[in-house]
């Protein structure tokens, strides 16, 4: 574990942060060589990215509260806990982060789809390194493990002593090995939103499964936790959307 970088007097740089800054960075650049290639405009690119990075960080925090803090404290004190560093959720931020992409290529009228599939191999390789992040701060770390490769976290957010799974190193590892799958289809001959179908099923599917041996937060529904039902969502939206796009191939 190597929780911090930088540290000036009461300033901190966690590694988290710092990583979750690369992931942006990298991001916009694989991104913008896409939207490039796609024909899309560099002014449309950059207000997406600027979109999707203040609704990334701002859903990503509102759901890490309302898993983790009663919602009359929040209504009480807003600022206080929308200030406090760290605490972020990766679904809460991708869901607005889409949410404020819609608005904007609706504005440029350009087709949303083209736009993710376009963004599909960023939002992978984003997530590998925001998780390398979490694995330095040991944050989002597994259940309990007598697997070799298993380990303690006892600097983590929170500590632990017990051997757990490196569940941060099983999300980077899969999300690289999808970037890869995506960046090797992306040039393929395919109807618009197909490849975003196929990023939103792997990640959806790639979540649902290692929320087995996470430590997480349960949904209302029995034996599913939050992060499940919205990679549920995730996968359903990727397969009505390639259901339709297969349709309308039939139909022409």
């Amino acid at each position: 574990m190597f929780p911090e970088l930088l540290s000036i007097g009461d300033f901190h740089i966690t590694t988290f942060g710092a990583m979750v800054a690369v992931s942006f960075l990298v991001a916009f650049w694989i991104s913008g060589m896409e939207f490039e290639r796609k024909g899309m405009s560099r002014r449309l690119h950059e207000h997406i990215f600027i979109a999707a990075l203040v609704g990334g960080i701002l859903g990503a925090k509102l759901l890490f509260l309302l898993e983790n803090v009663p919602l009359s404290d929040i209504l009480s004190h807003p600022k206080h806990y929308l200030l406090l560093r760290g605490g972020l959720t990766f679904y809460g931020g991708l869901f607005l982060a889409l949410f404020a992409s819609l608005v904007i290529t609706k504005k440029y009228k350009e087709s949303f789809w083209k736009v993710l599939d376009a963004s599909a191999p960023a939002l992978a390789i984003a997530y590998a390194l925001g998780r390398v992040g979490c694995f330095l701060v040991g944050d989002d770390y597994g259940i309990a493990s007598t697997l070799p490769w298993a380990m303690p976290f006892p600097k983590g957010s929170p500590p632990t002593l017990e051997a757990v799974h490196p569940t941060q190193v099983y999300e980077t590892i899969t999300m690289l090995l999808v970037f890869l799958v995506l960046w090797k289809l992306r040039k393929k001959d395919r109807p618009v939103g197909w490849l975003a179908c196929i990023y939103l099923g792997l990640a959806g599917l790639e979540r649902f499964f290692v929320e087995f041996i996470r430590n997480t937060t349960e949904s209302p529904i029995s034996g599913l936790s939050v992060a499940q039902v919205m990679a549920i969502a995730l996968i359903l939206i990727g397969a009505l959307k390639y259901i339709s796009l297969r349709k309308h191939k039939e139909a022409s």
